[in-house]
């Protein structure tokens, strides 16, 4: 008789744990999920209290990240394929006043970076340490460094023009002539397989005009190859970025608009496809950057275009895209491929909904890696990491102890909830208990003396009641969340039935273990399990 009286309490204990381990087990499919059959889900790797691109290399055997504190750089070395740091190491450059920092790169054995307008360098000595910063050139205003071979390019924006350095084993020095492109904004270069080094530039012209140039650079001698003067849409415009990718047919160039106003700010994108086999002086013809099936859409917000910095048989560039449907709202990387001069294919890189920014692209051979930046408040940034490849993926898809805290912790919301929830609908199946107050309050001798029978007619108003609000009775779930075969209605009539009859075997269970109990509260007890069993297992998908 003992074991009877537990019995409905060990039953529900089973029962909520039943759906606590559903829903854990929905959340680490969600978290462990990957964007695309591409790339797999993001590695957590530092944060940074600057809103600057982090930069990034990668070899054969490991991948370098660099990222900027406020007294020094910390560089992360990770396994490649094998999503494990390696080693993390601080790097302090005298006298470098990184509280100016504006943009830096690494490219062994050297650091780059601008402190305002300045450019320096530092380079790693015998003893793993950092040489006292030198200075390269002032009044800069972009620059990007390239390696090939054993020499590092630099491609270098200043108020002059353009120009490029190569460091060597022993020192920075500048080759070639300054091309004249007065106070240029920003400045971005690729390399081809024959070593020209592929550039683009632009600047304002006046307040309603920009103008962008395309070069080639090769022996220390400037080509021009296009330039195009571009209308400026609004006048409270200005630049926010500039890049340019190589494929074995194109140069294509992107830049990008950017406008604040009290929405906050937005960013276009547009992008021209320049042949490689052309004559010089072609007319460049730019046109949006808008994600596929997007593209009559007026305000796509399309940011941060990063190519790798080597030629592509098919060029692969990732950008910031606005992000709002049905799954969410917010920021989103997607990863865009361009065949024959055109916007071909697109996957996504990131399954975050975050603002992200400072994204950036690395290639090696067939595998490509990521890192972007992630607001985590206090002025404050988390980066971020992910790659290409089956065994970063299969790593990246197994669940970890932190996922699981993260999964069981997102569980324990929808229970509390429930309770005031369930509470709530409660009201809309009063008819059914009035009737039981009915036939108690007015003894009708029929139902009083058959209990039973009573008891059936309460339970079945519940249910009638329960299929004709079906709809309004799930009211507020969103779909998408709700895992795919809990979705089809057959299903869902299903789920419901079963919860009903899980329901009446628990009130039955209670009545066995305690002694007279009433009717009322029997069926009390069966309404009180239908509502919250219903209400967490479809919890977390209430919005």
């Amino acid at each position: 008789m003992k074991k009877r009286k537990f019995l409905p309490v060990i039953f529900t204990i089973l029962i909520i744990l039943a759906i606590f381990s559903f829903h854990t087990i929905q959340n680490l499919k969600h978290l462990t999920s990957s964007p695309s059959d591409k790339w797999a889900r993001e590695l957590y790797i530092d944060k940074t209290p600057y809103k600057k691109i982090v930069s990034l290399e990668m070899n054969e055997e490991d991948i370098w990240i660099l990222t900027a504190k406020k007294d020094r750089f910390t560089k992360t070395t990770l396994k490649r394929d094998k999503a494990e740091i390696k080693e993390t190491e601080d790097i302090i450059i005298p006298n470098a006043a990184l509280n100016k920092l504006v943009k830096y790169q690494i490219i062994e054995p050297y650091i780059f970076w601008t402190e305002n307008y300045e450019l320096y360098a530092s380079k790693k000595g015998n003893d793993n340490t950092y040489e006292e910063k030198s200075l390269i050139l002032d009044k800069v205003k972009d620059f990007q460094a390239l390696s090939l071979g054993n020499n590092i390019f630099l491609a270098v924006a200043n108020e002059e023009g353009l120009r490029y350095f190569m460091a060597d084993d022993e020192v920075v020095h500048q080759i070639g002539e300054v091309y004249d492109f007065e106070e240029p904004v920003y400045v971005s270069a690729a390399v081809d397989d024959a070593g020209i080094l592929h550039t683009a530039a632009i600047r304002k012209i006046s307040p309603m005009e920009k103008e962008i140039i395309y070069l080639n650079f090769s022996n220390g001698e400037w080509t021009f190859i296009a330039r195009k003067v571009e209308n400026v849409q609004i006048s409270t415009e200005s630049i926010g970025n500039l890049e340019i990718g190589l494929d074995n047919d194109y140069a294509y160039i992107f830049y990008e608009n950017s406008v604040w106003n009290k929405d906050g700010q937005t960013a276009k994108t547009f992008y021209a496809a320049v042949p490689l086999n052309e004559a010089h002086d072609i007319e460049m013809s730019f046109k949006p950057l808008k994600p596929l099936g997007r593209e009559k859409q007026p305000d796509v917000y399309v940011s941060e275009v990063r190519c790798p910095d080597k030629k592509q048989d098919e060029l692969s560039a990732v950008f910031i895209e606005n992000y709002d449907d049905k799954a969410g709202s917010g920021f989103r990387i997607l990863n865009a491929y361009f065949r024959d001069g055109m916007f071909s294919e697109q996957l996504y890189s990131t399954n975050t909904l975050d603002f992200v920014k400072g994204i950036n692209l690395i290639k090696h051979g067939e595998d490509e890696a990521l890192v972007f930046l992630k607001a985590a408040g206090e002025f404050k940034y988390d980066v971020f990491f992910t790659e290409t490849g089956e065994e970063y993926a299969s790593i990246m898809n197994k669940p970890t102890k932190q996922d699981y805290f993260i999964a069981i912790a997102n569980c324990v919301s929808p229970f509390i909830n429930g309770i005031i929830i369930a509470f709530i609908k409660a009201f809309t199946f009063i008819p059914a208990i009035l009737w039981l107050v009915f036939v108690e309050i007015f003894e009708i001798k029929k139902f009083t003396w058959n209990p039973k029978l009573n008891y059936s007619i309460a339970i079945g108003l519940f249910l009638i009641i329960k299929l004709i609000t079906a709809n309004s009775y799930y009211t507020g779930l969103s779909y998408y969340m709700i895992p795919s075969f809990m979705q089809p209605a057959f299903i869902k009539y299903l789920i419901m039935i079963s919860i009903s009859a899980i329901s009446y075997i628990m009130a039955k269970a209670w009545k066995k273990s305690v002694e007279d109990i009433h009717v009322i509260p029997e069926f009390l007890l069966f309404m009180a399990y239908d509502l919250y069993i219903t209400v967490f297992l479809y919890g977390p998908y209430i919005t």
